[in-house]
């Protein structure tokens, strides 16, 4: 079962070793993928990782690119992206305005880790030139103020 909110006793600023214990606490499921959702429920849980330039994290909001188009091997935009799959999901949060858990891969003195930054909304989309040139989705994500 999907849950949109926090997870247990878990709360923003906790950091997990890698991504198989984020999956493993059931915070962020998938072990690869960014997004964690389906397109009929809207994401549960996103990772920004750096794989994305046109990815921007600030205290204010989060623009978080959409998902495909990159080359496997290089991580490079290649394509433009497509409203499919992990991007239905994001675009699915926007229309429920359900909370998505938001995690972050940080420098730590003990080499990288995952933080939980928080419950965020997605609250727009735009499809717009990229960085590399091609077509993406920027999700824009703001943190969820609700008590």
């Amino acid at each position: 079962m999907r849950v949109f909110g926090h997870v247990g006793t878990y709360r923003p600023g906790d950091l997990f070793a890698n991504r198989l214990e984020l999956s493993l606490t059931g915070l962020h499921k998938p072990r690869r993928a960014g997004v964690s959702g389906t397109q009929a429920e809207g994401a549960d849980s996103i990772v920004l990782a750096g794989a994305y330039e046109d990815d921007a994290f600030s205290e204010d909001e989060i623009i978080y690119s959409g998902s495909g188009g990159r080359d496997l091997q290089s991580g490079r935009q290649v394509t433009d992206q497509e409203m499919t799959g992990r991007n239905l999901a994001l675009r699915r949060s926007q229309e429920t305005g359900q909370p998505v858990r938001v995690f972050q891969r940080v420098a730590h003195e003990e080499g990288e880790k995952f933080r939980y930054e928080g419950l965020y909304r997605v609250i727009s989309h735009e499809f717009v030139r990229g960085k590399a040139g091609y077509q993406v989705f920027l999700f824009r994500l703001v943190p969820d103020l609700t008590p």
